[in-house]
């Protein structure tokens, strides 16, 4: 009896686990569904993560990063910390928004470049300060890596 029980509550299990999976893999256009349904708040803005919560944010960035094509050309607007990386071998500045999880342990960063003819450091924010940016999603190979970024960028300084 025992063992018929114990076999009866195997088998619930293994039909409880494979009950909710489907027999196709998820693909990447399936992987930003969700993505793709945010909120618009704004007009022309493809994803506005600034009304989203910090959840949302992180999951949505890690989703850009991770599958770069389905993002190409959208417009984003996101907020977060202004940071600035000095690339000595391209002698360039790098600009990005930087982005924490909801727990504040995992930050992300989206690379910007802002629309115009800006010098740093005098056009740009300190070092940490909110900022709010919406531009063009861009990837691109560099140094044998996969970057992203926001091209002709437009950022606001928040208050």
């Amino acid at each position: 009896m025992r063992k018929t029980a114990f076999l009866l509550s195997l088998l619930l299990c293994a039909a409880s686990m494979f009950s909710c999976g489907s027999a196709e893999t998820s693909d990447t256009s399936e992987t930003s569904q969700a993505s793709s349904e945010a909120q618009q708040s704004e007009a022309g803005v493809d994803y506005d993560l600034t009304t989203m919560s910090s959840t949302m944010i992180y999951s949505t960035v890690s989703n850009m990063i991770l599958y770069p094509d389905v993002y190409e050309g959208k417009i984003v607007k996101l907020e977060g910390n202004f940071s600035v990386y000095h690339d000595e071998g391209g002698d360039k500045y790098i600009f990005a928004a930087i982005v924490p999880d909801a727990t504040a342990c995992c930050q992300q960063g989206i690379e910007f470049v802002l629309d115009g003819d800006y010098k740093y450091p005098d056009d740009y924010p300190e070092e940490g300060q909110s900022i709010t940016i919406k531009g063009a999603f861009n990837s691109y190979d560099e140094y044998g890596f996969k970057y992203v970024q926001l091209l002709n960028a437009e950022m606001k300084v928040n208050a």
